[in-house]
């Protein structure tokens, strides 16, 4: 009988760490093109493409269980270097608003953007419009550095997107790794139409303000940004490269269907 209930146990243990799990790992923020294709183009790996434009653009805010707001959510487009072109963004709930101006988000001296655009960059938007190198982002974060949100490749635009809500199982995990796992987390997904022209391509990223509390009274807020597996890219591929990039893409989506078969 003790034997018998030791495996019980075990199989409780085994079947609830299978069902969180999928839960704990949606990331606190990504990007996804609807109808994109997963895979890697050149040094952009394990990416959502698109060369249709305009597209539609999820960006998904999650909340974990300890988190109290996702606020100053921010999308990030990395843009060649030397090319301009034209970007229209429009829908969320509070549209998309170019970011160019030095602006505090509290009392306590935090910036987003932390300095001045310093570059024009779009044809469509009158001013300074975007970044040079990296230091708008906000003072003293460490974010991770996948291609090609990287110095010396991209320039930068930024676009407040606003706060994200707790809504119950309203987030997916758009992993590029596997299989899209649906409205498994709690949080908020905005959906955009993005148009591009001009630029052979443009990456998108997402990063925001998360406070979790860890405590009756101890609320640790930090700047968080989407994985390197979550992220987005329209491209328009050079003419030598449109066949190869092309079948490399759809193969890998290919055996990603094949396995959830």
């Amino acid at each position: 009988m003790m034997k018998m209930l030791k495996i019980s146990s075990g199989l409780l243990l085994v079947i609830s760490l299978l069902f969180s799990q999928p839960v704990l790992a949606v990331p606190t923020l990504q990007t996804y093109i609807v109808g994109g294709t997963a895979g890697t183009l050149g040094f952009d790996e394990d990416t959502w493409f698109t060369g249709t434009s305009p597209f539609s653009l999820i960006v998904a805010g999650a909340y974990g269980p300890k988190t109290v707001s996702l606020k100053e959510v921010t999308l990030l487009l990395s843009v060649p270097q030397g090319q301009t072109g034209t970007i229209t963004i429009a829908g969320g709930d509070v549209g998309a608003t170019l970011l160019t101006t030095r602006k505090e988000i509290d009392s306590t001296g935090l910036y987003n953007p932390e300095t001045n655009a310093n570059i024009d960059l779009l044809t469509n938007a009158a001013g300074i419009d975007g970044y040079t190198s990296k230091n708008f982002l906000p003072a003293g974060v460490t974010f991770n550095n996948h291609y090609p949100f990287k110095e010396g490749v991209s320039y930068f635009l930024i676009y407040g997107i606003g706060d994200f809500d707790k809504i119950l199982h309203a987030v997916s995990n758009y992993t590029t790794e596997g299989p899209i796992e649906y409205n498994i987390a709690d949080g908020e997904e905005k959906t955009f139409t993005v148009s591009v022209g001009g630029f052979t391509w443009a990456h998108f990223d997402a990063y925001g303000y998360e406070t979790n509390q860890l405590g009756n009274k101890n609320f640790v807020s930090t700047w968080e940004i989407n994985p390197g597996s979550h992220d987005s890219t329209y491209i328009i591929p050079a003419p030598g490269a449109i066949l190869l990039g092309g079948i490399g893409v759809a193969l890998v989506g290919w055996l990603r269907r094949r396995r959830t078969i």
